[in-house]
């Protein structure tokens, strides 16, 4: 039965394979859905727009929904009390020009608002000028801060040099950081940034199409956020039930 060609099979057999095979493709694309985010990070997004979001990336059992600490709460009570997915806050979005003691207690007050991961901007003109020191305790803190939930930072690539990027991911990777979320970056710094990594955090990349979001995975991000998400994870599931 092992070596035995579809040709062989009986009618009954090919209709299990066939089956079988239907089956896995969908198992496969549920776990590549499970790795999808989606972005909610308009500042005047409205509570019926929340609600949706909460309730598709809950069906579609994605990876997370990214929300400002504003609207923790009110997706919290969307997502009910058995989520399938994960709720991230976004802390001193976008610039992480906050101090350090804000970010922290933005932190604290995601979690108790009932997040489940939170992600927060490096300190760009910190590590511009190359003060580790700095920012090394800005990552315990937060680490010690978000406790029992996970942190991420978040880098904009295009604010920083490759050589500041992998400095601060691996800086982040011995102190505490769960993830780091890259944005405005091209695949080879994916690579590259998991290099410096040495696989003691995860990487999240960021993609506009499924196809964006498919090389990245296979360049090394373990997570990919699309502010479309749920058209593309919708698309990728109905394609597999097919």
């Amino acid at each position: 039965m092992q070596n035995m060609t579809v040709d062989e099979m009986s009618s009954e057999e090919q209709k299990q394979f066939e089956e079988f095979k239907r089956l896995k493709f969908i198992e496969q694309t549920q776990a590549k859905i499970a790795r999808m985010e989606c972005d909610c990070l308009s500042p005047v997004a409205e509570k019926s727009a929340l609600r949706q979001l909460c309730r598709e990336g809950d069906r579609l059992r994605m990876g997370g929904i990214v929300v400002f600490p504003a609207f923790v709460k009110s997706c919290v009570g969307f997502l009910g009390n058995d989520p399938q997915c994960s709720l991230i806050a976004a802390i001193s979005y976008p610039h992480g020009t906050d101090t350090t003691e804000v970010k922290a207690q933005a932190v604290k007050r995601a979690v108790k608002d009932g997040v489940d991961e939170v992600e927060v901007c490096v300190p760009y003109a910190v590590l511009k000028e190359g003060n580790m020191a700095y920012f090394k305790r800005e990552c315990k803190k937060l680490a010690k801060a978000v406790r029992p939930r996970a942190l991420r930072l978040y880098i904009d690539c295009s604010l920083l040099s490759e050589r500041e990027v992998l400095r601060a991911a691996a800086c982040a990777a011995e102190n505490g950081v769960d993830a780091i979320r890259l944005s405005e970056c091209g695949t080879p710094m994916i690579s590259a940034v998991k290099g410096a990594v040495k696989d003691k955090c995860l990487i999240k990349s960021e993609a506009h199409t499924q196809s964006e979001a498919e090389t990245a995975m296979m360049m090394g991000a373990t997570l990919v956020s699309c502010k479309n998400a749920v058209e593309i994870c919708s698309s990728m599931l109905t394609e597999a039930q097919e």
